[in-house]
């Protein structure tokens, strides 16, 4: 069951294309495929190197990021359906020379911007138009018209600010000059904070995650949840939620990690008795659990820690229970499933010892052990990439050079550097729209009139709040990745919880927990579209199954402000009681959420079992006296019919025996 790679990199990048919605990727050949590895796996040895490095500023490595961000997507995505897919058009490479030209001017002349800051010349303006137009394009390419729509809108809230009706969006106005100057020529739009985040944080775990998978690490992930789980009932779909669990450790997309797990998992449900959908939407759940694992987390966690100031292992720590609890709860939705549907096992014959696979692939966790050891020793995020990256890579080097395979050693690491910088280009396309969006938020005051919205709106009460963000992030999900739909939110709506009185750091895991429904929330889950793809089955019957196999993740923000599962206060004996209620609050939510408890479960049955999990997230004994009451309202008289119609036969066979 071992393999060298998780999926093949084609499947890969086609499934990712599907689900997520992009226009076609260019499949290059010939020199023009050696170009574009090239300078593919450039970029990313620059991320890696730029740890260690103190030869570029902070600008330099900015304007740096963007060029080759752009010049890429500009390579990788046509423009429209009619162009070119095996090689560049003539109009990329007009658009490559001007962002060479746009980027390069913010490298070499940013000293001088920043002296004359407010009074941008006009050679700043032209380039900072020219900056603006290629950011947005490239977005629009790699992903839609959606975010740099948006962008394009608060660019044009900027200008007309005082034309605009009422007191609350209306502001003074901004020149064109002022405007450009402050998205360009500063460190408060394109080049901004998120543009740092993404290259000192994001990107390189994209680029470790990469280099993982090619070697062969995302398999091992994957094999050994299999070999664990395959003989118990239900185990495939168990084996993905692990598999899911372990993968995200090192995946910060939960599209990718359906695709990468899924590719096994799914035909394995499939086989054992699982409807197509059903298996495609299990892994869509146990792959959206990926983005809440430690350390990686997906991009909006490394976000999170820099507005919150605080050191990112902090956001690890207090984030490594609720995802566990996450997992917990899907494990206990597909073990009902398996109840509720009577699937079996994984054959014998079809199944792997877990030791043969553990000993075949043990040494792909020391990297990820090593991560963790420098994470919570102090080390930075980035240098714990570093080092986990640079272990691991000498790892396959001793393992490749000892079987003489040097030479597929060198081209399996360009593949991985190259297969980097190439799956991070979504992403990356984001950093510069995301960071006008905020640059123009901060200079027109819309950030702050919105938390006067919120407040407005929900008249104070936190459970409210709570529902807005989650309506909010659901249409923003619609036509923008997870990463800026949390970080808009996170600028305007966060504040806003903060003055009703939810501590920040719940309001910000709140909210980057609702963003990540968007990948199994109908009618745009991205990674619901791409378990379905693997599946063979339709889209929306599987992102509604899938809706339902995460249906818990929409309890887990109430948690946050109504629990203390993030430990505000520390480590206490509180703490420890909230952590075993909310993991036994699981058990009744699985069965409602399944309909099958003991036998299979009225309307009524399943509603006085979902109320009891939700009174049980709450930090009161009679909140937890009334929920427990609640579930054994139910689960005791279903207990007891079960038992009597299992002896029913036992004595059926007694009295004619």
């Amino acid at each position: 069951m071992t393999h060298e790679t998780a999926v093949k990199p084609n499947l890969f990048l086609r499934l990712i294309e599907e689900s997520e919605g992009v226009r076609p990727l260019r499949t290059f050949t010939g020199a023009w495929r050696g170009i574009f590895k090239t300078m593919a796996a450039c970029y990313s040895v620059v991320l890696i190197y730029s740890v260690l490095s103190n030869q570029w500023s902070s600008s330099d490595l900015r304007g740096l990021f963007i060029m080759f961000v752009t010049c890429m997507v500009f390579m990788r995505y046509p423009a429209t359906r009619r162009s070119p897919l095996h090689r560049p058009s003539a109009v990329d490479f007009v658009l490559i020379v001007l962002s060479v030209a746009a980027f390069g001017n913010f490298v070499v002349e940013y000293e001088q911007m920043a002296w004359r800051a407010g009074s941008p010349t006009t050679r700043d303006v032209i380039f900072g138009v020219v900056a603006i137009v290629l950011v947005l394009e490239g977005c629009r390419r790699a992903m839609s018209v959606i975010l740099p729509g948006l962008a394009l809108l608060l660019l044009l809230y900027a200008y007309f600010g005082p034309y605009l009706p009422g007191q609350l969006f209306s502001h003074q106005g901004f020149s064109a000059s002022h405007i450009v100057g402050d998205v360009y020529a500063s460190m408060n739009g394109i080049f901004g904070f998120v543009a740092y985040v993404f290259i000192a944080f994001v990107m390189l775990f994209i680029i470790m995650g990469a280099i993982f998978e090619r070697f062969g690490a995302g398999a091992f992930f994957i094999d050994l949840p299999i070999a664990l789980l395959a003989r118990f009932r239900g185990g495939p779909a168990k084996a993905a939620v692990a598999a899911s669990c372990l993968f995200g450790m090192i995946s910060g997309s939960a599209t990718a990690n359906t695709v990468a797990t899924g590719a096994f998992t799914i035909p394995l449900m499939k086989k054992t008795g699982y409807r197509p959908a059903v298996a495609g939407a299990i892994e869509a759940a146990a792959s959206t659990g990926g983005m809440f694992m430690p350390p990686v987390m997906g991009a909006g966690a490394f976000l999170m820690a820099e507005m919150l100031r605080i050191p990112y292992v902090e956001v690890a720590k207090i984030a490594l229970v609720p995802a566990l609890l996450y997992f917990f709860a899907v494990f206990a939705m597909v073990h009902v499933e398996a109840l509720r549907t009577g699937i079996g096992s994984v054959p014998p014959e079809d199944r792997v010892s877990a030791w043969t696979v553990f000993k075949g692939g043990w040494h792909y966790l020391v990297p990820v052990v090593v991560l963790f050891y420098m994470l919570f020793t102090g080390s930075s995020v980035s240098l714990g990439a570093f080092y986990a990256i640079m272990i691991f890579v000498v790892i396959m080097a001793i393992k490749y050079f000892a079987r003489m395979e040097v030479r597929k050693f060198f081209v399996t690491l360009f593949d991985a550097l190259a297969d980097g910088g190439d799956k991070s280009l979504i992403v990356g396309s984001t950093a510069g729209p995301v960071g006008i969006i905020v640059g123009i938020a901060l200079l027109s005051g819309l950030a702050f009139k919105f938390s006067e919205l919120v407040l407005s709106y929900t008249f104070g009460y936190q459970w409210a709040a709570l529902l807005l963000v989650l309506f909010a992030t659901f249409i923003l999900g619609m036509g923008i990745t997870v990463t800026a739909d949390y970080l808009i939110l996170a600028l305007l709506a966060v504040p806003a919880m903060g003055q009703i009185g939810i501590p920040l750091i719940a309001a910000h895991f709140a909210v980057f927990w609702y963003s990540q429904s968007s990948n199994v929330t109908p009618p745009v889950c991205m990674a619901a579209f791409a378990g379905a793809a693997i599946a063979g089955a339709h889209p929306y019957t599987t992102g509604l199954h899938a809706m339902r196999f995460s249906s818990y993740l929409y309890f887990m923000p109430f948690m946050f402000v109504y629990s203390p599962i993030l430990m505000p206060d520390g480590f206490n004996a509180d703490v420890l009681y909230s952590w075993i209620i909310l993991f036994l609050s699981v058990i009744p939510f699985a069965a409602g959420a399944m309909g099958y408890l003991y036998g299979h479960l009225n309307a009524l049955q399943r509603s006085v079992l979902i109320v009891s999990a939700f009174l049980l997230i709450f930090p009161s004994a009679i909140a937890d006296i009334v929920g427990t009451a609640l579930f054994l309202v139910v689960a005791v008289p279903r207990y007891l019919n079960w038992r009597r119609a299992a002896a029913a036969p036992q004595a059926v066979r007694r009295t004619s025996a």
